[in-house]
């Protein structure tokens, strides 16, 4: 995977899975004249956070300064008021 440019991430539209404690969060990745589509996942109960890898159809896990880039942007993105899509019920995807 492209290695992506967490900084300037900007997060587009959270889903929320109240079951498993999971958010999906779409984002925009907008650098070097491109802009990418970025995917994450967060299980909340765990505090593990995942990036889509597209080109390998798998998901990878953030550590350290990324894990925290990504919450920190996640959280900043909710007091923005940007969409939150509560459902109930599983994610299903790992």
């Amino acid at each position: 995977m492209a290695r992506i440019n967490y900084e300037v991430l900007e997060f587009d539209h959270i889903v929320e899975f109240t079951n498993d404690h999971t958010v999906f969060a779409a984002a925009r990745e907008n650098g070097s004249g491109h802009t990418h589509t970025r995917l994450f996942l967060v299980n909340e109960a765990t505090g593990n956070v995942y990036a889509r890898n597209g080109q390998a159809d798998s998901w990878e896990q953030l550590t350290d300064t990324d894990r925290g880039t990504v919450i920190a942007k996640i959280i900043a993105a909710r007091n923005n008021n940007i969409p939150v899509y509560k459902i109930n019920g599983t994610n299903g995807s790992i």
